[in-house]
């Protein structure tokens, strides 16, 4: 990967390509980790892709690619996350009080992630699902190793609460 690192910081775009190709899980993932409608999640993926395009050649160290891009992706779903959350949906005012009693709700780990809060979410996702290293994840979010592990033991916690009580009622 380092190889089409240094190919794409020099304007290979079959280079850049075959990094966004190997990384698009990734970017995906830690997208929808913060936004929650698809089309919010394609929207700052593309725009995270068009920034590290242009910005590529400011990247100092090859190996740090993926914690750059992923640095890039979070920016972007934040970004947008925080303009949605400034619009008011008019279709949603009709439901504000309508309530839905449904028991038979199938919680899945994913759906047990989806309701921690954002910052767990977000650690959790690129610790578990992207294997990211606690130090990795400290740079990516720009927070402290310490942070990061007790986020995770936060987020274990909760998971463990939320599917408890969903498994055994």
């Amino acid at each position: 990967m380092s190889l089409d690192v240094k190919r794409a910081k020099r304007g290979d775009k079959d280079a850049f390509c075959n990094l966004i190709r190997i990384n698009k899980i990734s970017m995906y993932r830690v997208a929808k980790s913060i936004l929650s409608k698809e089309e919010d999640v394609e929207d700052a993926v593309s725009e995270a892709i068009l920034k590290a395009y242009k910005n590529i050649k400011s990247l100092k160290d090859e190996s740090f690619f993926k914690t750059w891009l992923i640095r890039i992706v979070i920016n972007e779903s934040n970004t947008l996350y925080k303009k949605r959350s400034r619009e008011i949906s008019v279709e949603n005012e009709h439901f504000v009080n309508l309530q839905v009693n449904d028991k038979y709700k199938d919680v899945t780990l994913y759906n047990a992630i989806n309701a921690l809060d954002d910052d767990l979410r977000t650690t959790t996702i690129l610790f578990y699902f992207e294997d990211m290293k606690y130090k990795d994840i400290a740079k990516v979010l720009d927070i402290k190793e310490g942070t990061v592990k007790s986020r995770l033991s936060r987020a274990k916690e909760k998971l463990y609460n939320i599917l408890k009580e969903e498994l055994h009622g």
